[in-house]
């Protein structure tokens, strides 16, 4: 019969011990699931207060500038060259912008700011956020980039009045603002009015 084995020695392994199995918290923000850290780091970006970027700092200073331009990327609408939408404006953050930025640096990247077409600026006399689609402008005829008019952002000749299944009344705008009413003037009286406070709050920022 054979012996049972001898143990001469056991190990224990702290760092593996420590490894939790618990899962990121997720929170629901217009239908992406995002980490409240997350949440944080976009609003630090959209601050102007991103977290150092280590070597990247001293680097070149374009590779510093396309690290920032990752971080937090706002997409303006997409549409084929027949005019077909593609896609709605949107935001997206690359997590390894600095490398990222590094490596096209090495394949050529640098930014020719004479050849822009287009800018993102945020939503006019809206707050600051992580998910602000704001809106894209083009230069002027004599290349000036123009602040964002709100009248034009919030035009009201964008507004769309529908009746809804009860029977009641719903007035959107592209630009996320609704108002639902019994009537129908109702319902777009109540979005006008709506507009009509968000201009007066943008044009106030501005002055102010």
């Amino acid at each position: 019969m054979s012996e049972e084995p001898e143990i001469v020695e056991s190990v224990s392994f702290p760092a593996a011990d420590a490894v939790t199995s618990e899962a990121p918290r997720y929170r629901d923000i217009n239908g992406i699931g995002v980490t409240d850290k997350f949440i944080a780091f976009m609003q630090q970006a959209l601050h102007g207060r991103l977290p150092e970027l280590g070597e990247v700092a001293e680097a070149d200073p374009q590779i510093r500038y396309l690290a920032e331009e990752l971080t937090v990327v706002h997409l303006p609408e997409w549409r084929n060259p027949a005019g077909r939408k593609l896609a709605d404006p949107t935001v997206t953050s690359i997590k390894g912008a600095p490398r990222l930025a590094d490596y096209l640096f090495q394949r050529g990247w640098r930014h020719h700011p004479e050849l822009e077409q287009i800018r993102w600026v945020p939503t006019p006399g809206g707050p600051p956020g992580p998910y602000d689609t704001g809106l894209h402008v083009t230069p002027d005829e004599n290349g000036e980039w123009p602040m964002p008019d709100p009248e034009e952002f919030y035009d009201i000749d964008d507004i769309d009045v529908r009746q809804l299944e009860d029977g009641t009344w719903a007035a959107a705008h592209p630009r996320g603002l609704a108002f639902q009413a019994p009537t129908k003037s109702e319902a777009y009286a109540g979005l006008v009015e709506k507009i009509r406070t968000k201009i007066k709050e943008a044009r106030d920022g501005v002055e102010g």
